[in-house]
C-alpha cells in the first residue's frame, strides 16, 4: 500500500513540471525565433528516446522491479529541467526535451506497471488505474496554470528553474519505494519478441488507438499554444485554457469505474474518443475565451477518459509476467505517433494555417473511436479466460 501512494506522488510531480513546460517550450522556441516547422522538429525530440528504449526497458522492469527506473527517470527529468535555465539558447531546447521524454518514460513505464500490479481483479484494476490517471490529470492541471503565470511574470528561463525544483518530490518518492524480494525471482523470465507481441489479438489494434489518441492531446499542447498566441491570448490565459481542459479529465476520470462497470471498457473508450473527435472539430470554429474554454473542457473529458483505458486494455491483453514489456510497447507506439505527427502537422499548417491541423485530427479521432469497436470481442475473450 505504501509503494501504491508512492507511484501516484511520483508520478504528479513529474507531470506537473513536464505539463507545464511542454506547451511553454513552444512559445519560448518561437521567442527564441524558431519557425513552426522548427517546432514541430523541437516537440518531435521529446518523444524520440522512448522509442528506442521502449522494450529493454520493459525488459527491466518485469526482471528487476520498478524503484531503480523510476530514480533514474526522476534524476533525468530534474536534469533536463535545469539545461535551458543554465544555457538559453534553442540548441539546449533540443537536448532538454531528448533527455525529459526519456527520463519520463523509465519513470511512466515503472508506475504504470506499479500500480497495475498492485490491483488484483478488474474491478480492482479499474479503480487502481482510475486513480492513476486522476493523479496525472491532477498534474496536467496544475502544471500549465503554473507554467502560464510563472513564465508571464518571471519569463522562460526562470520559470524552467523553478519546475525542476518541483520534479525534485518525485525523486524523493522513487528513493523511498520499498522494492520487493520477491522480484529478485524473475530474473530468468525469457523475454518475447515485439512480432510475437504485436501478434496478441487485439494488441496491436489497442496501440493504434493509444497512438491516435496521444497525438490528438500532444498536437493540442503543441500547437494550440501557437493557435492562441495568434489569436491575441496571452500566456496565462493560454495556461488557463489547457488547464480547464485537464481540469474536465479530472473530474471525467472520477466516474472511470463506474462508467466501465455499467457499459464495459470498449464501449466507454469508443464514446468519449468520439466526444473528443467531436469538439476538436470545433476549436478553429469558436475564439471567444468562454467559449473555447467549454470546447476544450469536452475535449479533455473525451481524451481523457480515453488514454486510462487504452492502459486497462493493453494490461489485460499483455501475458503474464510480461506487463512492462507490453505498457513499454505501447509507449513506444505514442512516442512514435508524437514524433512524426507535429512535423508533418507544421508542414500541412504552413501550407492551409495553423486552425487545419485541428479539423484533420478530428477526423482521425472519430476514425480512431470506430476502430476501437474491434475490440469489444477480444475483451470478451479475455475477460472469461481470466474468470
Amino acid at each position: 500500500m505504501k509503494n501504491y501512494f508512492l507511484f501516484l506522488f511520483a508520478i504528479l510531480f513529474i507531470l506537473i513540471p513536464v505539463s507545464a513546460v511542454r506547451p511553454m517550450t513552444s512559445l519560448f522556441a518561437e521567442d527564441l525565433g524558431a519557425s513552426v516547422l522548427e517546432i514541430g522538429v523541437i516537440t518531435a525530440f521529446y518523444s524520440i528516446m522512448p522509442i528506442f528504449i521502449a522494450i529493454v526497458t520493459g525488459r527491466f522492469i518485469d526482471k528487476f522491479g520498478e524503484k531503480l527506473p523510476l530514480v533514474l527517470g526522476t534524476i533525468g527529468v530534474t536534469l533536463a529541467l535545469i539545461l535551458p535555465y543554465l544555457i538559453p539558447e534553442l540548441y539546449m531546447l533540443y537536448i532538454c526535451l531528448i533527455l525529459l521524454g526519456g527520463s519520463q518514460f523509465l519513470a511512466l513505464v515503472s508506475v504504470q506497471n506499479g500500480i497495475a500490479k498492485f490491483a488484483t481483479s478488474g474491478v480492482k484494476q479499474d479503480k487502481a488505474i482510475g486513480t492513476f490517471s486522476l493523479f496525472t490529470s491532477i498534474g496536467n492541471t496544475i502544471g500549465p496554470l503554473i507554467g502560464g503565470f510563472v513564465s508571464e511574470h518571471r519569463g522562460f528561463q526562470d520559470t524552467y528553474f523553478i519546475l525542476s525544483i518541483i520534479s525534485i518530490v518525485s525523486l524523493v518518492c522513487g528513493i523511498l519505494v520499498i522494492q520487493k524480494k520477491s522480484q529478485t525471482d524473475k530474473k530468468n523470465i525469457e523475454s518475447i519478441s515485439v512480432k510475437k507481441i504485436v501478434s496478441i489479438k487485439g494488441l496491436k489494434r489497442i496501440i493504434i488507438v493509444s497512438m491516435i489518441n496521444l497525438a490528438a492531446l500532444d498536437l493540442f499542447y503543441v500547437y494550440y499554444p501557437l493557435y492562441a498566441n495568434s489569436q491575441g491570448f496571452s500566456p496565462s490565459k493560454i495556461g488557463l485554457i489547457i488547464m480547464f481542459m485537464a481540469l474536465a479529465s479530472v473530474i471525467a476520470r472520477l466516474f472511470l469505474a463506474t462508467a466501465v462497470l455499467k457499459f464495459g471498457r470498449v464501449r466507454v473508450l469508443f464514446a468519449f474518443m468520439l466526444m473528443g473527435a467531436i469538439a476538436y472539430s470545433f476549436i478553429p470554429v469558436f475564439d471567444g475565451f468562454s467559449t473555447i474554454i467549454i470546447v476544450v473542457m469536452i475535449l479533455g473529458a473525451g481524451l481523457g477518459m480515453s488514454q486510462p483505458l487504452t492502459i486497462l486494455l493493453t494490461y489485460q491483453f499483455a501475458p503474464k509476467n510480461h506487463t512492462a514489456e507490453v505498457l513499454g510497447l505501447r509507449l513506444a507506439g505514442n512516442r512514435l505517433s508524437q514524433v512524426v505527427s507535429p512535423i508533418i502537422f507544421a508542414g500541412v499548417s504552413s501550407l492551409v494555417g495553423l486552425g487545419s491541423i485541428f479539423v484533420i485530427e478530428a477526423i482521425l479521432l472519430g476514425f480512431g473511436a470506430f476502430f476501437s469497436l474491434g475490440l469489444d470481442k477480444q475483451e470478451k475473450t479475455k475477460s472469461q479466460d481470466s474468470t
